[in-house]
């Protein structure tokens, strides 16, 4: 009996597993469909970052960029190649930008700078006890993520459960406000949140420009590019919509 039972659980695990995967592996299809189609749009800016969002805008991608952030950087000329897949152009894009790999993981578009990709000063890299989100939409689930941050820095701060919340303006047409996202996780990086984030909502990327010159204030963390203050104390994403409806 106890020998059927175990193997009964083992059973009921490994559903379990496959119902987690189902879904990263529909989207991985999906995207790879995508990146395999002829390009038929030429990003319009010299500017790799920027290229790297108009083509996620106009095909539709999942993204997940996370850039050196360096202002004063001279802007080559893009030269992309008559006729190339999605997927190489993206390839042609990143060629103007020595350093930067790009790879899907879980259904999201995922470039990074081998340089500072596994740094454990980039915050991308910080694990998080717990996250769990339930039918919210971006704006809550970046909330959440916050909320999660804190706890895994500063978990003095929380003794008392937490405060405050979120606002946006409605009505909107990208799509952001829908409550779409929905999945949980233990000891997930900000990275894999950020990701899931995007890939769940299903209209969107998101970006982290950082400051690998410079440390954040009161954080063992590069500083990310801060809009309009130069002294950083809160951890800065953007996510971007890839259609207006």
């Amino acid at each position: 009996m106890s020998i059927n039972l175990r193997g009964d659980c083992w059973m009921v695990s490994r559903m379990l597993c496959l119902v987690l995967l189902v879904p990263g592996i529909v989207f991985s299809q999906n995207l790879s469909s995508k990146l395999s189609q002829k390009a038929d749009f030429i990003p319009t800016t010299n500017s790799p970052k920027d290229a790297l969002i108009e083509v996620a805008q106009h095909y539709k991608l999942p993204m997940g960029i996370e850039w050196i952030y360096a202002p004063n950087q001279a802007r080559p000329t893009l030269l992309i190649e008559a006729q190339p897949t999605v997927r190489g152009m993206i390839d042609m894009i990143l060629r103007h930008t020595p350093g930067y790999v790009f790879e899907i993981k879980n259904g999201v578009i995922s470039i990074s700078n081998y340089s500072i990709a596994e740094n454990p000063r980039n915050f991308l890299n910080l694990r998080i006890g717990e996250y769990n989100a339930s039918k919210v939409n971006v704006f809550g689930a970046e909330s959440l993520l916050r909320i999660a941050i804190g706890r895994r820095l500063h978990p003095e701060r929380y003794l008392g459960g937490t405060n405050g919340g979120y606002g946006y303006g409605v009505p909107r047409q990208d799509g952001l406000d829908v409550n779409s996202i929905s999945f949980s996780g233990t000891n997930l990086t900000v990275r894999d949140v950020l990701n899931a984030i995007v890939r769940e909502n299903g209209n969107s990327l998101w970006i982290v420009e950082l400051r690998a010159s410079k440390m954040m204030k009161d954080e063992p963390f590069f500083a990310q590019r801060a809009y309009g203050s130069d002294v950083q104390t809160q951890f800065t994403w953007q996510i971007i919509p890839l259609v207006i409806r």
